[in-house]
């Protein structure tokens, strides 16, 4: 058994990418377990009614707390001018898209800058086998076997096939072994309007190892068990090959299995669509008007990510109203200096950019003059993320038992396993 909660944590959020600001040195995962220590033995026993929307809010709550975390360090720096720190810009975001995943945006040369012309996009294989009439069996009744070489790998599958089998549902059989292997391949079965199926298998991811040619094939040649439905089903039908992504850096020819890669070790680029001949986009470094709205833009949306959750929850008795409550806190004491900043503060505490006052407010210096406040407003953001990282629990409505005992504290690691508890509640 899976538990319910360990499925809707990987099912929404096992795929987020990780950036810099994820990993962490021996010292900070110290502080970490210090606070936990710290956090059990003032925390009282307390029981939860851990159902599935307390299950799905808590995990909401410390994923959009850690990404939101990962924005403010991103978009707000401890430099003089707060929002001003250089960002990275792709001079055409429709055909690339470039994030700096270095270490110190502040080192990198503002005059100092990539042109990359793209002619070609990775693609993934996709094989589309041959039609067959899908209510007959059109295969001898017996014990198959065919190798399926991904990569550099080879898999060996194994199915039965009975007498009360048809075409369809072997296939559909061959689909679900191909899904359930996790080796880097999808599977579907396709109908038309004539009664017949095929089977259809792609890469999930594009690209290919140059030197194969191809990013999987299907053989039954060397089987000790019976052959036929590579044929039969015709697997090897490449209906689309693999590609490469080709590109100019500088005039430099590159090539990558992925349209995602790295350039200079710092730029992670996304490649969207093909340039112009002569008309290359580029990429660097730069401090604008256009980065400082991005910026704020950015807080916003995963400020505004978070107030919504709490909003939206705090009113069915299950979920406490204190989240929101030390949310409003913190945007009401800096509301002037966001305010005069250009990241207006809404009545029902959301945040609003103005680019409009934005860019004024830079203009006249509102923004430098304000740096050290939004630093302050960054922080105390900080600090309240790294209280619901720690124990997303206290935002939830709960039953006390008993208070710890101040003449005698001890640590109760029972109160901050809970939230790793609901998880892991099952054989996984």
């Amino acid at each position: 058994m899976i538990s319910p909660a360990y499925q809707y944590y990987i099912s929404t959020y096992g795929r987020r990418e990780s950036c810099r600001y994820d990993t962490h040195k021996r010292n900070e995962l110290r502080n970490v377990y210090n606070s936990i220590v710290r956090l059990n033995k003032k925390s009282p026993l307390y029981k939860i009614n851990l159902t599935e929307h307390v299950q799905c809010f808590a995990i909401d709550l410390k994923e959009s707390s850690r990404a939101f975390r990962n924005v403010l360090l991103d978009t707000v720096g401890e430099e003089n001018a707060a929002f001003m720190q250089k960002a990275a810009y792709s001079s055409n975001e429709e055909l690339l898209e470039a994030d700096y995943v270095g270490d110190d945006p502040a080192s990198e040369s503002e005059g100092r800058a990539y042109q990359i012309d793209i002619t070609q996009l990775a693609a993934p294989q996709i094989n589309t086998g041959d039609f067959v009439a899908s209510n007959r069996l059109d295969l001898k009744p017996d014990q198959y076997s065919f190798d399926l070489t991904v990569g550099d790998s080879s898999y060996e599958f194994q199915f039965k096939v009975s007498e009360n089998h048809t075409n369809l549902q072997v296939q559909e059989k061959l689909a679900n072994l191909i899904n359930r292997s996790n080796i880097g391949l999808s599977a579907q079965v396709l109908k038309d309007g004539n009664g017949s199926s095929a089977l259809e298998i792609r890469a999930v991811q594009p690209g290919f190892f140059e030197y194969r040619g191809y990013a999987f094939k299907f053989t039954d040649s060397s089987t000790d068990k019976a052959s036929g439905s590579v044929s039969l089903f015709g697997l090897n039908n490449v209906s689309q090959p693999p590609a490469n992504a080709h590109l100019k850096i500088n005039g430099e020819d590159a090539s990558s299995a992925s349209n995602t890669l790295l350039i200079g070790k710092n730029y992670s680029v996304t490649l969207k669509n093909l340039t112009e001949p002569g008309n290359p986009v580029e990429i660097g470094m730069k401090r604008s008007a256009a980065t400082v709205i991005k910026n704020m833009n950015r807080l916003a949306n995963s400020f505004n990510t978070i107030h919504e959750l709490a909003s939206n929850t705090s009113s069915d008795h299950i979920v406490s109203n204190k989240l929101l409550k030390d949310l409003d806190y913190i945007t009401k004491r800096f509301r002037s200096t966001l305010d005069s900043s250009g990241l207006i503060v809404q009545e029902d505490g959301t945040l609003k950019p103005d680019e409009s006052l934005i860019v004024q407010s830079m203009e006249d210096g509102t923004i430098e003059a304000n740096s050290e406040q939004i630093t302050h407003f960054r922080n105390a953001l900080l600090r309240q993320m790294e209280h619901i990282s720690l124990d997303p629990m206290n935002y939830i409505n709960k039953t006390m038992i008993s208070y710890p005992n101040p003449i005698r504290p001890f640590n109760n690691p029972y109160q901050i396993s809970v939230y790793s508890g609901m998880i892991f509640n099952g054989t996984i």
